[in-house]
């Protein structure tokens, strides 16, 4: 085909000015629509400090609006270096950059773009330096472009009476109805605020030094987001040696060639880039990994992973990919998988600079080199299952997340006499949430993780049967005028009065201050979930001869502060009442409650009862005791496949074959079966390691516990000894062992019953059943660590 004569060389590929109304249909959220705009203004700031010439006092402020009207407009506005003319022109132009696709947190150009047309139609930028006598702007009318068919638009100033000031102004106007309405709502502003803090949590409080910049959103300025973790420094003891709460890693990578332009990192021995563009240039590309992984002071079902961060901005927020082990097209969840509520603690902060994002800047590019790269520094290169990884021929791991996961991947702790402060869990994780709260508030008592410590080290007293830790120092208790009339009861004679005011030449001795333990776990706010009537309350253990209590009265609760309305429960935790398993301290404060708030409501509630009011507290602060029969069958599960798994990696090939063997036929047809089902693709070697245990059911576990006790016995999976006990006649020896294993013989035909009922069909059975089925689960946990 030959050209037509007098045709032009050129194409004109300037796009359709609908392209832009097609971005603004881009599903990019609200907080992420602002965030692009931020993002731009954090680029100004760091271009003019690289410049040597920083910003004072860097902001941004963000206005969205607070009615659904017309005339509703959405601003960010910041007081950075400003923009040249010829830069403003590119800086609107669609899918332009100017920025560094590695040094910068804006695309300003695309994402400039997505983010303002998926609000409303009409973009007007104001820029202007330092010196400048006027402001230029542009104004970008999606309409008024569509009906045009071109994208000029005409350059505009406007006078600006400070020369000195500086800044640029996105202003978004004619906002589309259903984003207006959106904007206009109260709350909707607040979990705008919640997203911008998570997202820029590093620039707006970096670990060290002051903010990167200020950021306000409609007159309210926005805290950083900080992870509710433990103190960096508390630690425990491992089959991995010694691991913190917070692990930090700082790792230098080989330095790689990318392209500027493309975005696209080169392959080894790569000189130019493939794209062949002549605009494309290629760099070296500095590559650094560093960050953190920790455990969070309370569990959650949904708020729990790792944040992923590019250039300062968190552009994926808690995700959970880490916590998966992929092999090919197959992939297992391997955290959490020791809580029956799926709750995790699982934490961290991981800047990946040097990794592609997509245009939409909410997720990282999974199938860059530099992603796999990141997730074999952190969790290693095999499953974080020890057993697993020897099993699939894996060697040592030491990467941070596989320290984490042996030592806290628990939420209860291991053996019948195991202690929370191994595995660092409050045991009541609700009062863990409300003290979160705080947290989250800056509230100063609970930014550090004091008060979680105090409730670890009270459940661990109770485990080894001691008494409540003392706050360093004791609980000093003031004797002066200052204490509320209540809280001390005078054990003497005379007034109050004239404990305050001695009679002149008299001196009067004031009673020692009683010794009374703080009970932390008690310590709290109670709200009745219906009423909504509050007792603030600090719990306190009292001997019975404390002058807070009558005379053999197990407890007392006095108001000790009216302004707070705050209140002391003092108990007698030695009194004959606790001698029960079905009264503890806990039960006695819900009775005074409920018994206070029934005089309350006496007068405005006339159908309140005694017993509701009881329920419904019982219902909101005896969570972790209740009864559950569908949790129950669940664990006995769990722990049947616990046992199970510990089998592996403790026998060798031959031993696991004569194991195997020793099944009846109809158990190992039905384990081979499993096999089957779950596409084990190696069988002989998964009877030779012993994970053949795995597929079994819950009665052959049971089975091949009775014939191989020494197997989990004498430290192996519980500490209780069987072959090493010895007392010097065989058949008294022999004995003992059978005493052992009757005792075990107990716990598993609980276990392997639950297993097999229904949550209706164990309900039938009663309290005392669950109740006892429980307590089999407990004796049933570990003791050793995996």
């Amino acid at each position: 085909m030959t050209a037509t004569t007098g045709a032009t060389t050129d194409f004109d590929l300037t796009p359709d000015p609908r392209v832009l109304q097609m971005l603004g249909e881009i599903n990019l959220a609200q907080w992420r629509c602002l965030a692009e705009l931020v993002d731009n203004s954090i680029d100004g700031f760091m271009s003019a400090e690289r410049l040597g010439d920083s910003i004072t006092n860097p902001e941004v402020v963000i206005t969205v609006p607070r009615t659904d009207t017309a005339a509703a407009r959405v601003s960010v506005r910041d007081n950075g270096p400003g923009m040249s003319s010829e830069t403003l022109e590119h800086a609107v132009r669609a899918g332009w950059s100017g920025n560094s696709p590695v040094g910068s947190l804006g695309l300003f150009g695309m994402g400039f773009n997505i983010a303002t047309a998926r609000l409303g139609l009409v973009t007007e930028v104001w820029t202007s330096r330092v010196g400048d006598p006027h402001e230029i702007g542009v104004r970008i009318d999606l309409d008024e472009l569509k009906a045009q068919r071109n994208f000029r638009v005409a350059r505009q100033t406007r006078p600006k009476a400070d020369h000195a000031a500086h800044g640029t102004e996105i202003v978004i106007s004619k906002l589309k109805p259903e984003q207006r309405a959106w904007l206009a709502r109260g709350q909707n502003t607040t979990t705008m605020r919640k997203h911008l803090a998570k997202a820029y949590s590093a620039l707006l409080s970096p670990e060290r030094g002051n903010a990167v910049f200020r950021l306000d959103l409609n007159g309210t300025r926005i805290q950083a987001r900080r992870h509710c973790t433990w103190n960096p420094e508390r630690h425990v003891e491992s089959p991995v040696g010694t691991v913190h709460a917070v692990e930090r890693f700082n790792v230098a990578l080989p330095s790689r060639r990318y392209c500027t332009f493309c975005m696209q990192t080169l392959a080894d021995g790569e000189a130019v880039c493939p794209t062949g563009s002549s605009s494309c240039s290629v760099g070296t590309l500095e590559r650094r990994v560093r960050g953190w992984v920790g455990i969070q002071r309370y569990l959650h079902d949904t708020d729990f992973g790792i944040d992923i961060i590019r250039n300062g901005r968190k552009i994926e927020l808690g995700i959970k990919d880490l916590f998966e082990w992929r092999e090919g097209e197959s992939s297992e969840i391997e955290y959490p998988t020791d809580d029956q509520r799926k709750r995790g603690r699982f934490v961290g902060e991981i800047h990946l600079d040097h990794c592609r994002v997509s245009y939409t800047k909410d997720r990282f590019e999974r199938d860059d080199p530099a992603w796999g790269e990141m997730v074999r520094l952190v969790r290693g290169d095999g499953p974080l299952q020890p057993l697993k990884a020897k099993t699939l021929g894996y060697g040592a791991n030491n990467s941070p997340l596989f320290r984490l996961f042996q030592a806290f991947r628990r939420t209860s702790p291991q053996g019948k006499n195991g202690l929370w402060s191994r595995i660092l869990v409050v045991k009541d994780n609700e009062r863990a949430l409300e003290m979160a709260g705080l947290f989250e508030s800056n509230d100063t008592d609970y930014l550090g993780d004091e008060r979680w410590w105090q409730l670890i080290e009270e459940q661990d007293a109770t485990v080894l049967g001691t008494p409540s830790p003392v706050m360093p120092g004791g609980p000093a208790v003031p004797v002066h005028g200052d204490i509320p009339l209540g809280f001390l009861d005078d054990n003497f004679g005379g007034s109050r009065a004239a404990l305050d005011s001695p009679s002149p030449g008299t001196t009067i001795s004031p009673p020692p201050a009683p010794d009374r333990k703080p009970i932390f776990e008690l310590t709290r706010k109670y709200v009745h979930p219906t009423y909504r009537v509050e007792y603030d309350v600090q719990g306190y253990a009292v001997s019975a001869s404390d002058p807070g209590l009558s005379s053999g009265h197990p407890w007392a609760l006095p108001l000790v502060d009216v302004a707070t309305r705050t209140y002391a429960f003092l108990t007698d935790t030695a009194h004959d009442l606790y001698r029960s398993t079905t009264m503890t301290p806990l039960d006695a404060l819900l009775i005074e409650l409920s018994h206070r708030t029934m005089d309350f409501l006496r007068q405005t509630a006339a159908d309140v009862t005694f017993a509701s009011i009881l329920a419904d507290f019982r219902r909101e602060y005896c969570a972790d005791t209740r009864l559950d029969a569908g949790e129950i069958i669940v664990e006995a599960a769990s722990t049947l496949t616990q046992i199970a798994a510990s089998l592996q990696g403790k026998v060798t090939n031959s031993e696991g074959m004569i194991l195997h063997d020793e099944l009846s036929a109809p158990a190992r047809e039905a384990i081979g079966r499993r096999m089957v089902a779950r596409g084990v693709a190696a069988p002989r070697e998964a009877i030779a390691s012993g994970s053949f245990l795995n597929y079994a059911d819950p009665q052959t576990i049971w089975d091949f516990f009775v014939k191989h006790p020494e197997l989990f016995l004498d430290g192996k999976y519980w500490d209780d000894p069987f072959v090493a006990l010895d007392y010097g006649s065989p058949e008294v020896t022999e004995e003992a062992r059978r005493v052992v294993r009757a005792r075990y013989d107990g716990y598993f035909a609980d276990a392997v019953w639950l297993a097999s009922q229904s949550p209706r069909d164990l309900e039938r059975n009663g309290r005392d059943a669950l109740i006892r089925a429980s307590l089999s689960l407990k004796l049933l946990r570990p003791d050793m660590a995996e």
